[in-house]
């Protein structure tokens, strides 16, 4: 009898076990990539309204700054994290060597936003997927925000064209 009730109640144990161990990411750990990633964003946005000649491209580097501070206002109210994050030194870097050329060259801007906006449906990606967040309003946030990233970089690909 008790080798059937075993029988029985192993397996539930283990699945309810294996239900729990499917979403693995922490708040913090998605915070940490998403947000340098949009201070980043947030400079090359502003590159983006310098070019001259272009208000084209001028308009798009307001709309994705706009853009970018509502998703930084929404992601704030989704968590409860107050640290302080500095621009990664790989980013300062680009940054550094893109204002080298002046004026800036278009071309290695769409490139970096392009990086920039594969980074971030990445990690949206990997936020909402089967072992992302563990914070189901912040993961289901962060699937409804995927959208906007593609858009983004759809946009930003189309720019030489």
């Amino acid at each position: 009898m008790l080798f059937y009730l075993l029988l029985i109640v192993c397996p539930l144990l283990y699945s309810c076990k294996h239900d729990q161990a499917e979403f693995a990411m922490h708040d913090y750990q998605f915070i940490d990539s998403v947000y340098p990633e949009m201070q980043y964003q947030q400079q090359l946005n502003l590159e983006l309204q310098k070019i001259s000649g272009r208000t084209d491209i001028n308009n798009m580097g307001y709309k994705r700054s706009e853009h970018n501070h509502a998703y930084i206002k929404e992601l704030m109210a989704n968590i409860d994290v107050h640290e302080q994050y500095a621009l990664k030194e790989e980013y300062a870097k680009n940054l550094a060597l893109l204002h080298r050329q002046d004026p800036v060259v278009l071309a290695e801007l769409q490139s970096l936003l392009i990086d920039s906006d594969q980074r971030m449906i990445g990690y949206h990606v990997k936020a909402s997927g089967s072992t992302g967040l563990i914070n189901a309003d912040l993961r289901n946030w962060a699937e409804k925000k995927l959208h906007y990233w593609m858009a983004d970089l759809k946009e930003v690909q189309e720019l030489a064209k």
